[in-house]
């Protein structure tokens, strides 16, 4: 049972983390701070905790954090007994998801990871707030320092570490991993990245560094061709996903048991599968344990929003995919598992998002409820509604908006109507950005003692 007394200064330093360095999820490019000395410096405030760690860095546009939680899980499994930190972002309900040790044995509460516990974070804020607020790191910094901090006291074997933004000016960019990671390149946060994508998978493959190997995903010719040029430079051997692969695994078979089932959770696993051979963490003796925790990660690890089932009646499915190179798979895929069924949208994103690219992508034939996130980043429902029927009525929808659509500023509101209107065949769908998710999440978990912390983080 939670200390009343411990949750409630928890919740308190969430709100204080917040105010004092509010999150690039939250306010956008204001709440994100490019460059490694305010990193660098806080990680010697701490005696440099990174420096301590076995890691491996995991960069690119899309599917890290499916990535980062399959390999955590993989590992855990490999090596039992072993302890694996789990570092990626955003969270969708709780600050704590975004750190996590992994493990091949069941705690307590029957899950294979545990978060970092409330009163770990109580006590890193109480120890680094001289330096917070003389220093005013971002947000960002202040989580990647206490998960460097986090896994050196729990003494892990090793750390999967998720970039946040791009890689070779991102705060987790001050460690030396053992492998580095890029899963894709598309064209997302141009404004700060490059509006091309060879400059962005030149930010991307910032994180390789001299003599580490490095895996990539399957990347556009232009930002594969940047990653082989870096690797050569750093002579850091590059491994294309898939080689050195063999027959004792097949990505689409694991992704169809995991219930992972689009072309990209394919491609992650194959990504995971090579990473796993470079690492010598792939043998015969090994397979049965690696296949069982890549088919559960979403169990051991605690993944979700990728494609996940909130509800079975109406069925409820959630994706936190949102530009052009996750939507161009998911929406297909949506479509292809309503089989003619009728389509209820719950649909919000970010502001700072390319809505004209990938507007034309989202079904023609559906009931739209837009909706915005709470935080001053998210797009007005009413202005992506007017966006999304103009582009629905050019591919041929005449009628679209006239009355099968509204726009509700609450995701909570935006739910309720969903699921008051769905009937026990129809699919509902929640998506276009993290936080509409998120919130719709924490809708759907109102009744557990998990502690809500998207109400909290934007009052």
């Amino acid at each position: 049972m939670t200390d009343p007394s411990l949750q409630n200064r928890y919740r308190e330093c969430v709100r204080m983390l917040y105010s004092i360095a509010p999150s690039f999820q939250r306010v956008g490019v204001s709440g994100y701070h490019p460059g490694l000395e305010s990193m660098t410096d806080f990680a010697r405030f701490l005696g440099d905790p990174h420096k301590s760690l076995r890691t491996i860095h995991i960069a690119g546009t899309n599917g890290k954090g499916s990535v980062a939680h399959m390999l955590a899980s993989a590992l855990a499994f490999r090596y039992p007994g072993s302890r694996v930190g789990l570092y990626t972002s955003p969270h969708l309900v709780d600050f704590r998801e975004r750190i996590r040790v992994v493990s091949s044995g069941k705690g307590p509460d029957g899950r294979h990871y545990r978060e970092i516990g409330q009163e770990d974070v109580v006590d890193f804020m109480s120890r680094c707030m001289s330096f917070i607020e003389e220093c005013r790191p971002s947000f960002f910094e202040i989580t990647t320092a206490m998960a460097f901090d986090y896994f050196a006291r729990e003494r892990v074997d090793i750390a999967v570490i998720e970039t946040g933004l791009g890689g070779r000016l991102d705060s987790t960019n001050i460690i030396v991993p053992e492998l580095s990671i890029i899963t894709s390149i598309g064209l997302d946060h141009k404004d700060i990245l490059g509006d091309t994508i060879e400059k962005i998978a030149r930010e991307k493959a910032g994180i390789i560094k001299p003599g580490v190997p490095v895996v990539i995903g399957e990347l556009p010719p232009e930002a594969e061709a940047v990653a082989v040029e870096t690797a050569s430079s750093c002579g850091s051997r590059l491994y294309r996903s898939g080689e050195l692969c063999g027959e004792d695994a097949d990505p689409q078979s694991i992704a169809s048991q995991a219930d992972l089932r689009s072309s990209c959770q394919v491609r992650n696993i194959r990504t995971v599968m090579t990473s796993l051979h470079v690492l010598g963490a792939w043998d015969a003796a090994s397979t049965e344990a690696v296949l069982y925790a890549l088919e559960h990660a979403a169990a051991v690890s605690g993944l979700r929003g990728r494609w996940e089932r909130l509800s079975m009646n109406p069925e409820v499915i959630c994706d936190i995919g949102h530009n052009v190179q996750a939507l161009s798979e998911t929406m297909p895929q949506l479509e292809a598992e309503a089989a003619g069924r009728h389509i209820i949208m719950v649909y919000g994103m970010a502001g700072d998002k390319d809505v004209e690219a990938v507007r034309g992508l989202l079904p023609l034939e559906a009931r739209y409820i837009f909706t915005q996130a709470q935080g001053s980043r998210a797009m007005p429902a009413g202005q992506l509604r007017e966006l999304v029927d103009s582009s629905r009525r050019e591919r041929g929808k005449a009628d679209a908006g006239a009355a099968d659509s509204v726009a509700v500023e609450s995701v909570d509101e935006a739910v309720d109507m969903a699921m008051r209107e769905a009937g026990t065949s129809d699919l509902v769908f929640i998506g276009g950005s993290s936080y509409v998710v998120a919130e719709a999440m924490a809708r759907f978990l109102q009744k557990s003692d998990v502690p809500l912390q998207n109400s909290i983080e934007t009052k």
